[in-house]
């Protein structure tokens, strides 16, 4: 056997036994259990800045929830209208309420000052941190208080369905989720509040008194990944936190291939940036059969080329139809890993140039 054929082979099998891994995970992560049928009251926050093309669905969802919450929106300065859509709603229902959050205090992310802002004053025992671009299954919010009530959590985060839409979004979105799907590791731990802490912005149950013990959204204001930060604040205080899977939450986080490369460039870079070893670890996962095969391809090694495109190919099918998404995309490989890889290395050296990007109009360190 040749050296070059062999090394096919030890790419391609290790592409296949990692994507077969994580897929096993998946397919053993716990689902929320059946409502409540008396679920604790609980208020809504929903920061937004410039959702007018999202806040209204994403309302309607929260207020058809079966445990009837209270909800607040809290505009961030909004240019495009969002505040006045929502004024609109809010004159119709009397659980909604909008308020505005201000001028943005130094030091603060516009997020985490708004969810700060909208939880002063509330008396529920519970609250749901929400974002604009979610969509709510009806009995969602019964079902992770289920969860909390049968794993004795104080706080339930759920990652949902992240919807992809055309091909620049489906290249990237659902690689970006296999990735995060085999950084989680055990579904079962994170659901038990055990392992690394983990958390899903989109979707953060928190008991209030727990959250209020472990600082409030003031003791995340200078964290680079603010849901992380939230778990990990309730578990340096002695509560747990768990993280949970389900489809009833639906997400289109980014709108097109530049809005998503621009998002998960931040947020990857975030993520992964004071993860040197780690962060090298996965882009040799993405790079090495990619570049075997580009370089297979070009000197006309057609049996390496072949078997590096299956098993890649092969992968990221298999990633694709288990995270719902439409694995047609997946015969794309080697497109779709390189996509990642650049993306993920742009964050990792914006990071650490402390490069400032620009998000919705606001400046953003990335250092």
């Amino acid at each position: 056997m040749s050296p070059g054929l062999f090394l096919s082979l030890l790419l391609g099998a290790g592409l296949l036994g990692l994507a077969l891994r994580t897929e096993e995970r998946r397919r053993r992560a716990p689902a929320l259990p059946p409502p409540l049928p008396h679920p604790p009251e609980t208020t809504v926050l929903l920061p937004v800045r410039d959702e007018r093309l999202n806040v209204e669905a994403c309302v309607a969802t929260i207020l058809a929830q079966t445990v009837a919450p209270e909800a607040r929106v809290i505009d961030d300065g909004s240019t495009d209208g969002t505040a006045g859509l929502v004024a609109a709603m809010a004159a119709k229902e009397p659980r909604l309420e909008l308020l505005a959050a201000g001028p943005l205090p130094e030091g603060w992310p516009g997020k985490v000052h708004a969810l700060w802002v909208g939880s002063r004053g509330i008396e529920t025992p519970w609250l749901l941190s929400t974002d604009a671009d979610t969509r709510h299954d009806p009995e969602l919010l019964a079902r992770a208080h289920a969860a909390a009530a049968e794993r004795r959590l104080d706080a339930v985060s759920v990652a949902g369905f992240q919807e992809a839409r055309g091909l620049g979004e489906s290249l990237l979105v659902p690689t970006v989720f296999a990735l995060l799907d085999a950084f989680l590791g055990d579904w079962e731990a994170a659901a038990d509040g055990a392992g690394p802490a983990v958390a899903n912005g989109q979707f953060i149950l928190l008991r209030r008194e727990a959250w209020e013990a472990s600082g409030g959204f003031e003791a995340v204001r200078e964290a680079p990944i603010d849901d992380v930060a939230v778990a990990a604040a309730l578990r340096a205080h002695g509560f747990r936190a768990g993280f949970l899977r389900d489809a009833g939450l639906r997400i289109r986080m980014y709108r097109g291939f530049r809005e998503a490369a621009r998002g998960w460039r931040r947020n990857l870079g975030a993520l992964f940036s004071h993860l040197p070893g780690t962060a090298a670890g996965i882009l040799a996962v993405l790079l090495l059969p990619a570049l075997a095969l580009i370089g297979a391809l070009l000197t006309g090694r057609w049996v390496p080329a072949a078997l590096l495109w299956t098993a890649g190919a092969a992968a990221s099918v298999l990633l694709r139809s288990g995270s719902g998404h439409r694995p047609i995309y997946g015969l794309l490989y080697p497109l779709d890993a390189l996509v990642l890889a650049g993306v993920m290395g742009m964050g990792i050296v914006d990071r650490r140039r402390g490069r400032v990007v620009s998000w919705k109009g606001r400046t953003v360190g990335q250092g």
